[in-house]
């Protein structure tokens, strides 16, 4: 079982969608291009053009970019499915 743990951060709605989209995006990248098919964890962040100082940045050759999105993807044990389950 894996557990897939996605943090989103927007101005407004609109933005969702494509953030979503590009971490969907990278999420395939990662996943389905691995060398070891045993691979228990992946993560990332997808950056988009900065819009504020409260967001940790980074600059490249196109401007001042900010993490708006970190994803995480893990083997985890069935009983924590089954917790999850339960709480909800």
């Amino acid at each position: 079982m894996r557990k897939h743990t996605i943090t989103v951060y927007t101005n407004d709605e609109y933005s969702l969608y494509d953030i979503l989209n590009e971490v969907r995006s990278e999420i395939d990248h990662k996943v389905f291009s691995r060398d070891n098919i045993r691979q228990r964890k992946f993560a990332g962040t997808v950056e988009g053009e900065k819009t504020s100082s409260h967001f940790f940045t980074s600059n490249n050759l196109y401007g001042e970019y900010e993490v708006v999105a970190r994803w995480e993807s893990n083997v985890v044990p069935d009983n924590e499915f089954v917790q999850f389950q339960k709480d909800n």
